[in-house]
Parts: structure tokens; C-alpha cells; sequence
């Protein structure tokens, strides 16, 4: 997807499309679900006390055991990114910061918590099911008609909503400082959003430049006031 954007925005010598940013997100973040699900089982496996597979049944079913659950996380991952900076944005701009800009980090704060609690409705029945999943196994089918039977959906709801709430203020407060501390080296360069968007994935996008900040028509090379870099 990355060289695919450079390769376009070096034939039209500009910005690639924003959706391009958005499938490139969701394929790190799709990445990162197929590369820490089974170490996510096996800690839930753990709390729980079990096992994901009997020690005496054959290593590949113990291994298939081991993603038990992964669909949920895997099928919403995109959405749920793209829904969560949206809502962060446009409460930051409610609490009156300017568009484009960084906000101060009180308000990258608020933002952030009141974020966190805004998607954690969202995210509470997928978390569910993936733990409903991975401990007691079954198809997707049969693991949501289970919990909606028996009123689990949104079972221990205020303890994730807490930690979505938290996990979102140090998340982007920490994003907020790594912001700060790149404008000092070369100001306007990344807002808030830009920068996490930027830790999730590496592939450029028009956000993560900054308003100051065009690609000209050869790769990686930056034009800034009137300095030109090769």
C-alpha cells in the first residue's frame, strides 16, 4: 500500500487520496490482530485458569485454538480506527481548538477521554464476543446467539469503558508530546492525530504532513519556506 501511494503521488506530483491513508491503516492494524491474537488468548487463557486446547490433541489444533475469537477484531479494526480519530477531531474542535492545529494538551486530554468513552459502546460487544471466543470456543454464529441469550453483551461494561477512556488519554497525550517534540525540531510539522496516525502506520498521508509541509514532485524530496532538500 505504501509503495502503491508513493507511486501515485509521483505520477500526479501531490497528495495520495485520503483513502489510501485509511486502507493503510487498516491493514496495520489488521496486522497487528493476526500477530498478537494467539499471545492475547493465551493471557486470557491464563486469567481464566484453562487452556485454549487439550495438551494431547494434535499441534495443529492446538495452534487453530490459539485464534479462537480473532474475527471480531480483525473485521472492525479499520472501522473502529477511522470512527475514533473522527470523534477525537471533531470534539477537539468543539472545545474550541483551531482545525489543523495542534490544541493544548488539557484539551487533547478532555478530547481523548471524552473519546475513549464515546467508542467504548462500540467496542464492548466485540470485545466480548473475542473473549467469549477464545474461552470457550464455538462459531462466530454461535457465540453471539450465547451472549445475547444470556445478557453477556455488555457484561463488565464500566471496567472498559475506564480503560478506554484512560488507554485513549495516555494514548494521545503521548502522541501530543511526540507532536510537540517534532514541531520544535521543524515547526508545523505534525498535529496530534497526525502523529498517532503516523506511529500506527508508516505510510504518508496528507494529514501526517501538516499544513506547512507539501511533497514535491520527486520522491522524498520536501520543500518548506524556500529550503529544497534532495
Amino acid at each position: 500500500v505504501q509503495a502503491s501511494m508513493h507511486r501515485r503521488e509521483d505520477a500526479v506530483g501531490g497528495s495520495p487520496p485520503r483513502w489510501l491513508g485509511l486502507v493503510s491503516g487498516g491493514i496495520a492494524g489488521a496486522t497487528g490482530v493476526l500477530v498478537g491474537h494467539a499471545f492475547d488468548t493465551m493471557k486470557v487463557q491464563a486469567q481464566l485458569g484453562g487452556a485454549s486446547a487439550p495438551s494431547t490433541a494434535p499441534l495443529p489444533q492446538r495452534i487453530l485454538a490459539l485464534y479462537r475469537g480473532i474475527l471480531p477484531p480483525l473485521l472492525t479494526t479499520g472501522a473502529v480506527r477511522a470512527v475514533y480519530f473522527a470523534i477525537f477531531e471533531n470534539v477537539k474542535l468543539g472545545l474550541g481548538a483551531p482545525p489543523g492545529d495542534t490544541a493544548p494538551l488539557q484539551t487533547v486530554l478532555l478530547a481523548a477521554g471524552v473519546t475513549g468513552c464515546s467508542v467504548a459502546p462500540l467496542t464492548q460487544p466485540f470485545v466480548a464476543l473475542k473473549i467469549w471466543q477464545q474461552a470457550n470456543g464455538g462459531t462466530l454464529a454461535a457465540a453471539s446467539a450465547a451472549m445475547w441469550s444470556r445478557g453477556r453483551v455488555f457484561h463488565g461494561f464500566g471496567l472498559h469503558a475506564g480503560l478506554e477512556t484512560v488507554g485513549s488519554m495516555v494514548y494521545l497525550g503521548a502522541c501530543q508530546r511526540r507532536g510537540e517534540g517534532s514541531r520544535e525540531k521543524s515547526p508545523g510539522s505534525l498535529s496530534t492525530t497526525a502523529a498517532c496516525q503516523q506511529a500506527c502506520t508508516s505510510a504518508p498521508s496528507a494529514a501526517s504532513r501538516g499544513p506547512g509541509r507539501r511533497p514535491s514532485r520527486s520522491r522524498g524530496e520536501w520543500r518548506r519556506g524556500g529550503w529544497q532538500g534532495g
